[in-house]
């Protein structure tokens, strides 16, 4: 599904790039409304009436699309392309009985690792040849342009096969050295795991899943990664044990043992991130928690202890988030309260 012209949904995510927004809000009865440095601005506009945002929500999803929320599905979301502008994925779900809109906005160019601080251990355990590489935060953190980033540095150094499983697809990737398939679930495939499952059959290097929701999706990208492939996969989680044991409980008890093994032996790298204020005031920077697993990692994983409680020290490049904001504090990038705010949402 791909969202069709028209003036106001252009107009509106034009508006939001111009602010440096990330998000996106049209609800009736309020103004239009941005996330701006992660708090909301409303505009000094008049407020949107429910037919403006039907409107802008039928632009998106179409009618048909419209007809199905609130009787078939809770939400659907639609990519969005404005050439060297943005990407945006709009989502248009319903409250009160009327239409919402909410959009991600996202630039057209990608940074590199260096703009956004990305730790020099994950870029090297991303060298592998296999492997899970984990990315995780909670919403709004920057997860997916950090994921992005990874992919778009493979792309740029090395001549592989990369395909991707998005629902739907937010950044268009242009090939440099890498052959690249971006897939988008519900258009290119019925669902992740059928293109999980055509990426396999195509002979992927690298595998980037935007999003794992079931146990076959998760065992399906543990076993790549264990055998043949680097997959790179966002979790939502607020933490690198949160997200190890995220991907644990989805799976049925029957198999949880045998799948902390496999799970184990497949991990290169957990990455959780969050976006704090700067003490500038000018925009976010990104703070990183690292664990890269060793084998007394992998042990703790098997079984069921936390990876980061120990005697011997970790492995050169694990930090965690804490340790990374009194770097960050040191350095007068971040407030102490940023730092405080931060970490009580991770």
């Amino acid at each position: 599904m791909t969202s069709q012209p028209t003036d106001a949904l252009e107009r509106y995510l034009q508006d939001a790039a111009q602010r440096h927004a990330n998000e996106l809000f049209l609800i009736p009865g309020e103004p239009v409304s941005y996330r701006i440095r992660g708090s909301i601005e409303r505009d000094e506009g008049d407020v949107l009436t429910a037919e403006q945002v039907e409107s802008v929500a039928a632009a998106a999803v179409g009618d048909e699309g419209l007809a199905k929320i609130g009787t078939q599905t809770g939400e659907l979301t639609a990519p969005y392309h404005i050439p060297e502008v943005l990407n945006a994925q709009v989502c248009v779900a319903k409250a009160c009985g009327v239409y919402t809109v909410a959009a991600r906005v996202l630039p057209t160019g990608l940074f590199d690792v260096d703009a956004i601080g990305l730790p020099q251990a994950v870029i090297d355990a991303c060298d592998a040849r296999n492997g899970l590489v984990i990315v995780s935060g909670p919403v709004g953190s920057g997860k997916t342009t950090t994921a992005y980033v990874i992919v778009d540095d493979i792309n740029r150094r090395k001549p592989v096969h990369i395909c991707t499983v998005e629902d739907p697809v937010a950044v268009r990737l242009t090939p440099k050295k890498a052959l690249i398939q971006q897939r988008s679930v519900g258009v290119d495939a019925p669902s992740c795991l059928a293109a999980i499952r055509a990426a396999m059959r195509q002979d992927f290097d690298v595998l980037f899943v935007a999003e794992m929701r079931t146990p076959e999706e998760v065992q399906a990208c543990v076993t790549a990664a264990e055998t043949f492939a680097l997959v790179i996969a966002q979790v939502h989680a607020r933490s690198p044990q949160a997200a190890i044991q995220r991907l644990i409980d989805v799976q049925p008890h029957a198999t949880r043992n045998a799948f902390r093994k496999a799970l184990a032996d497949a991990l290169r790298v957990v990455l959780v991130q969050c976006l704090p204020r700067k003490a500038d005031g000018k925009g976010r920077v990104a703070a990183y928690g690292v664990l890269i697993p060793d084998d007394d990692v992998r042990s703790a994983i098997v079984e069921g202890r936390d990876p980061f409680d120990r005697t011997s020290p970790l492995p050169e490049g694990c930090q965690t988030l804490a340790e990374h904001f009194e770097q960050l504090i040191r350095d007068g990038i971040v407030t102490e309260e940023a730092a405080r705010e931060s970490l009580g949402e991770a």
